[in-house]
């Protein structure tokens, strides 16, 4: 696999492998990953790929511009994979189940979602341990896990999110996932 200039970064990499644009995402899911992904988007779209595939190496991130990224990504038609042996937190699998087809890899090493503790928005003042998502946060993450996912995938995807809590996160492993309808495939 090639890299392909200019669209590479510290944060992206993108390769083509036989048919399919693989662009890798490396490090947390922020607003500037939002906007630095532009480009290579744009790279992608001028190239002849018959399939276009997000890698995951990203473990935490933002949840609001994780959904913003994930939107952007469904919007364009792309597979979402985790990086094999890869640890993708709640912001990380909010993008992963943006995916048209969600892969993840069993092996050689297996890659997990770690659905951790959702932050009280910011006029809370106070840090609680337990899941205690704002209507305003219930709302948005089950309109975007219900566009994104299968009708039962999304209720797991949100059930996980509210089981988890500052002392424990709920892992869920690549056979699970395929179970639940969080993967498509196990490769």
């Amino acid at each position: 696999m090639a890299a392909l200039p200019p669209a590479t970064d510290e944060h992206f990499l993108l390769r083509q492998q036989a048919q399919s644009c693989v662009l890798e995402l490396r490090g947390a899911i922020d607003a500037s990953t939002v906007r630095r992904i532009e480009a290579p988007l744009r790279s992608v779209e001028r190239l002849d790929c018959a399939r276009k595939v997000l890698l995951l190496r990203a473990e935490d991130g933002i949840v609001g511009d994780a959904i913003t990224l994930g939107a952007m990504i469904r919007n364009r038609g792309y597979t979402t994979q985790v990086a094999p042996g890869g640890t993708c937190r709640t912001p990380c699998a909010l993008v992963f189940a943006a995916g048209i087809e969600r892969w993840l890899p069993a092996e050689p090493q297996p890659a997990r979602l770690v659905w951790t503790l959702i932050p009280p928005d910011a006029d809370f003042g106070h840090r609680q341990c337990e899941a205690e998502l704002s209507r305003a946060q219930q709302v948005t993450l089950m309109r975007y896990l219900r566009a994104m996912l299968p009708p039962q995938a999304a209720l797991t995807a949100y059930q996980n999110l509210q089981a988890a809590d500052c002392r424990s996160a709920v892992t869920t492993d690549p056979a699970q996932a395929l179970a639940s309808g969080l993967a498509t495939t196990i490769r």
